[in-house]
Parts: C-alpha cells; structure tokens; sequence
C-alpha cells in the first residue's frame, strides 16, 4: 500500500499513490473523467527527466513535472506515470487539471515526508 493524495473535485480531481521501490519512488498520477496510462517519466537527480508518452497522448506532460518535482524534493529517482482525460477538454479546462496534478503532488511530497520517504526534508515542495 502506498501514500495517497488527492485535489481538485468532480472531473478535475486529481489524485497520485506514491510506493517505494527500493531505493527510488514510483508515482502514479491519475484523474479527470477516465484515468489510464498515458505518458511516463524517469528523473534521476539531479539530472532532468527523460519523457515517453503513448501516440496521441499527452500526458508526459504531467508525468515529467511530477517525475522531477518529486526527485528534487526526496533527493531519490522517481519514475511517474500519468493519465488524465477530460473529453472534448477545452484549453483552460487542461490548465486546470495541470494545476490541479502539481498540487496533489505537492499534498504527496508532504505525505511522503511524513512518512519518511524524503532523504532531504528541508526542500520545499513547490521547487
């Protein structure tokens, strides 16, 4: 069982599960009318991620947001996985579910300290 979070309501809601996978973190971020797997990302400090999102998706977008948030605030590797969908979502309502997955990250960047999983505490986690 990992660490949950959620933001955001009704069709913009968002939420993430965090499990620790040896000495990295595994992210899963998810929401809006149908969740599924659209895009991944692998951060590996301080390094930037490297992005892959499946044709016609564009979820990575997301997932190397949350992939490099969430290393930067651990100080351990991070691989994220995202899938949000909203049909027919116009642009604002995008921005909304964007704004909405970085901060159910940050609810879990919190979560994740309290529960131990941060080797660097003292980053904040909005970097």
């Amino acid at each position: 069982m990992g660490i949950t979070a959620s933001f955001g309501k009704g069709r913009y809601r968002i939420f993430a599960e965090a499990i620790q996978a040896g000495d990295g973190i595994i992210v899963y971020v998810g929401g809006g009318e149908r969740p599924h797997i659209g895009g991944f990302s692998l951060s590996d400090p301080p390094a930037s991620a490297v992005s892959f999102s499946i044709p016609l998706h564009k979820d990575f977008v997301v997932s190397h947001q949350v992939s490099e948030k969430v290393s930067r605030a651990t100080g351990k590797r991070c691989l994220a996985v995202s899938g949000i969908h909203v049909e027919n979502a116009t642009k604002e309502e995008i921005s909304m579910l964007v704004n909405n997955a970085l901060a159910c990250t940050d609810i879990l960047i919190e979560l994740m300290r309290e529960a131990g999983l941060s080797s660097t505490a003292s980053t904040s986690p909005t970097s």
